[in-house]
């Protein structure tokens, strides 16, 4: 059995090692490549920490627990990565990585040093408090994964959230599971063994599908347009029958404005697939979201209407519904981030 695991464990170290070569090589200065290594090493430290070589080499061990540790929650900022087109880095997250390694070196050389004489019930808490928290990150890992799927534009990253990311939280999920029931107990030799076989196979899938390498897969440097002007730039330069008759109902019907739009409403109403319309908006105006899309023609209307001296007696509410938006908070969430300021901001200083 411990021939049948290690054999897994290289095959899927080789292959995870091999694709953050060429990630490396091929985005070495795009914005989420450190995030993309940080979750590939985490996986690559999972797979050797328990390697019987290793486990008795407390000086190499010890420096190399730290990826194992740091893992579901590399798995989670991965997912933020992939999912979240918004995705900016916070400083913050650095004292969580930091607080995150502290806990789980200070669990491990109470469990296996007796540093303070913990009653039995104590221990128990100590050994679960860890396995919570990879769940609580694997938990934040799936449901980023499935938040705004039915708004992704990006056709193979849409395919990418079940085949890879929901497979994997699952396969850590189950094993954080397991070790949870265990309580601290030795795992069966056939846990080793499927938890190594179920990365490996996931670990060749990548690399022979190479999902990350396709171009508007992961964000690039690119800066954004200018808010005003992002939807009648890429409009001008859009082509074809079906980005005609998408300029039609978006511009000159203002479809945009119904509350509730969504990328299969909107495909419906024109009468194409709806995988057609996500590849259009994607691949000919260069949006990655629908929502993003959508923002597009609001917050430029906003701006418009904000600057309007004859419309100072709209409240922000009542422009929020003329434009579609369910809500206050998503119409200033949306604002904010393309302009900068909130609409009351703006109203002002266009007064």
């Amino acid at each position: 059995m411990a021939f049948a695991t290690d054999i897994f464990r290289f095959i899927a170290l080789a292959q995870i090692l091999l694709t953050l070569a060429l990630f490396w090589k091929g985005r070495r200065n795009q914005k989420g490549t450190g995030i993309c290594l940080f979750f590939g090493l985490s996986i690559a430290g999972y797979l050797l920490v328990d390697w019987p070589p290793l486990e008795r080499n407390m000086a190499v061990r010890l420096p190399l627990l730290i990826l194992p540790f740091l893992a579901p929650a590399a798995f989670w900022l991965f997912s933020k990565l992939l999912f979240d087109d918004g995705f900016q880095w916070r400083r913050s997250w650095w004292w969580l990585l930091a607080g995150v390694a502290v806990v789980y070196y200070l669990v491990f050389f109470q469990n296996n040093f007796q540093i303070l004489a913990l009653p039995p019930s104590l221990k128990l808490l100590a050994g679960l408090s860890t396995q919570l928290i990879a769940l609580t990150f694997i938990l934040l890992g799936i449901l980023e994964a499935a938040r705004n799927r039915a708004d992704d534009l990006v056709l193979s990253r849409l395919q990418f959230r079940t085949v890879f990311i929901i497979a994997t939280a699952l396969l850590m999920a189950v094993t954080a599971l397991v070790e949870i029931s265990l309580a601290n107990a030795a795992p069966p030799p056939v846990l080793g063994v499927l938890q190594k076989a179920g990365i490996a196979v996931l670990a060749m899938f990548f690399a022979v599908n190479r999902l990350a390498f396709q171009p508007g897969f992961l964000p690039c440097n690119e800066p954004p347009a200018a808010p005003e002007a992002v939807v009648a730039e890429k409009e001008v330069a859009a082509d074809g029958p079906l980005l005609e008759q998408l300029t039609e109902i978006m511009g000159n019907q203002q479809a945009w404005r119904t509350e509730g739009l969504t990328i299969r409403l909107l495909s419906e109403k024109m009468g194409v697939k709806e995988y057609r319309l996500r590849q259009a908006i994607n691949q000919h105006l260069g949006y990655r979201n629908f929502n993003d899309y959508l923002n597009g023609y609001r917050i430029r209307e906003a701006c418009a209407v904000l600057s309007d001296p004859s419309k100072r007696d709209l409240t922000v509410l009542e422009i929020s519904y003329q434009l579609g938006y369910a809500s206050l908070a998503p119409f200033n969430k949306a604002f904010k981030d393309t302009t900068g300021m909130t609409p009351t901001e703006w109203r002002k200083k266009t007064a």
